[in-house]
């Protein structure tokens, strides 16, 4: 029954290291998506609408917006439309994003900074920055004075720029919010700047991963091979049924007996767990031809945890199983 339980633990091992590996590559493509804004995040789909507007009123409507988000404390991202200029504009009046840490931050206004931006680090911009040359893709009323750290998900996106002061955009404004108030305040001061809104989706975190099909796949096998092992272990217990029909004729109780097998199968079963994700940490490594970082050994540890937590009542359930069919034989003869 030892090697049963570590090769059948080895084979969960590998099923929960690559559910846990699915789900913290969708957690990742949500950051992405949501370009790591905290909390639930709200995409409003932006456009120039056909209502008129005068041109002194669309300035008026940025700074009304960037001080709604100051007095709610809630982070703005806005996406440029396919055809618009490759940057990011951000509004973080609290410091909530971690990517995005200028000199000046947005929240402390400066009407002199307003009109700064800073390229991304690796972008085409940001070499032809370096060399003292001025950044063909950033328009002339922008002025590069430094460079971040691109944001997960940020593509051929050259630079970011605060709010500032200019009109208000057209694109897709991610905040974090759902707040059907706030959400309602948002889209009146996007409509007073001459903007429409198109669409809103709203995509919780858990909804991401629920209807991720890898998560649900590796969920499904998980799941599948977790009851294989409890039917595997209950067979496995049958073999011993002359020693429980011994011992129960000699006074031991079902729960006794639980109590004797379970927890000396629980070493073996977590041997093998370890090996199982130690395996699959080494197949993604040679995947991804790289050597595991601090992240990887987070998600081996949350796996070999996960896995345990789940494979211990499993295995528990098979004793109990195990044991009372072969226990009632043995008060039955």
């Amino acid at each position: 029954m030892r090697v049963k339980l570590v090769v059948s633990g080895l084979l969960l091992g590998v099923l929960s290291a690559f559910a846990t590996w699915a789900t913290y590559w969708s957690f990742e493509d949500y950051r992405e998506t949501t370009y790591e804004l905290p909390g639930t995040v709200t995409t409003l789909s932006l456009g120039r609408g056909p209502q008129e507007v005068e041109p002194v009123a669309r300035p008026e409507a940025t700074v009304e917006l960037r001080e709604f988000l100051a007095e709610r404390s809630l982070v703005l991202v806005v996406v440029p439309a396919v055809d618009g200029p490759p940057r990011l504009v951000v509004a973080d009046p609290a410091g909530a994003l971690p990517w995005y840490a200028p000199p000046n931050p947005t929240g402390k206004h400066e009407p002199g900074r307003a009109r700064r931006g800073y390229a991304f680090q690796g972008s085409y911009s940001q070499r032809q920055w370096r060399r003292g040359s001025s950044p063909t893709l950033v328009p002339d009323e922008i002025e590069i004075v430094g460079t971040i750290s691109p944001p997960e998900g940020a593509g051929d996106l050259q630079y970011v720029r605060p709010l500032g002061e200019y009109p208000l955009p057209s694109g897709q404004y991610l905040v974090n919010t759902d707040d059907p108030g706030e959400l309602a305040e948002l889209r009146d001061i996007a409509h007073r700047a001459g903007l429409a809104d198109f669409s809103t989706e709203r995509v919780p975190l858990w909804e991401h991963l629920r209807d991720d099909p890898l998560v649900g796949t590796t969920g499904a096998l998980l799941g599948a091979g977790l009851s294989a092992a409890v039917l595997f272990w209950t067979l496995g217990l049958r073999d011993r049924a002359g020693e429980f029909v011994i011992r129960v004729r000699h006074g031991a109780t079902r729960a006794r007996l639980v109590r004797q097998v379970w927890p000396r199968g629980l070493p073996f079963q977590l041997l093998g767990l370890a090996l199982g994700v130690a395996i699959t940490g080494v197949l993604v490594s040679l995947v991804g031809l790289r050597p595991p970082d601090r992240a990887d050994w987070l998600v081996m540890a949350v796996a070999a945890t996960g896995g345990l937590l789940l494979a211990a009542p499993a295995w528990l359930l098979a004793t109990v199983l195990g044991t009372r069919v072969r226990s009632e034989v043995g008060r039955a003869g």
